[in-house]
């Protein structure tokens, strides 16, 4: 992997305080699961009202959802169509580009413990502006979204991991430190 230089135009973490969803139409926001509001509520904050390509990681995308369908059918031997259409891994960017009436395309990346150090290279290796989000649904709630730009905001820089240092959580980048995978390294550049 080569050295890569981009971006963040606006960035949103939350562990569930301060939810706003108030632009997303009452229906909608009533189907929502706890991983699905936390998302979208880091994902508007972010959002600049442009078409632009998304991607979103999550591990587990909508767990809970599915062990009740899966508890459903062996209880009752039948599944909820509604509950079954909001059960998929990208159910919450798919309504987020329903909502906002996107046409470009999206990612919905699970890559177990990797999913978010995957999602945040593959937003980043588009090229081109993207919204990424990462929402955590198991032990805990917990969702960051990033407008990702090559153009304005903060300027980053993604090396290589060679040294093979000791990951560590995406919250030390925020809080003004580094972001260390396996693979790579995500650092603020100084000019």
């Amino acid at each position: 992997m080569n050295t890569l230089e981009f971006y963040i135009k606006k960035i949103s973490h939350s562990t569930g305080e301060n939810i706003e969803l108030s632009q997303i139409p009452m229906m909608m926001r009533r189907k929502l699961s706890p991983v699905g509001k936390i998302a979208l509520s880091t994902i508007l904050k972010c959002y600049e009202n442009e078409d632009v390509k998304l991607v979103y990681a999550s591990r587990y995308g909508e767990l809970e959802r599915v062990v009740k369908l899966i508890k459903q059918e062996h209880e009752d031997n039948e599944i909820s169509p509604a509950g079954f259409s909001f059960s998929v891994h990208n159910s919450t960017i798919g309504l987020f580009s329903l909502i906002n009436n996107m046409h470009s395309s999206y990612n919905s990346i699970a890559a177990g413990e990797e999913s978010f150090s995957a999602g945040l290279l593959d937003a980043v290796l588009e090229r081109e502006k993207v919204l990424f989000c990462y929402a955590e649904s198991v032990d805990r709630y917990e969702s960051i979204s990033m407008l990702i730009d090559y153009e304005e905001g903060e300027k980053v820089r993604i090396v290589p991991n060679e040294k093979h240092l000791t990951p560590n959580n995406f919250s030390e980048f925020i809080d003004g430190g580094r972001y260390i995978c396996p693979l790579y390294i995500m650092e603020r550049v100084n000019d």
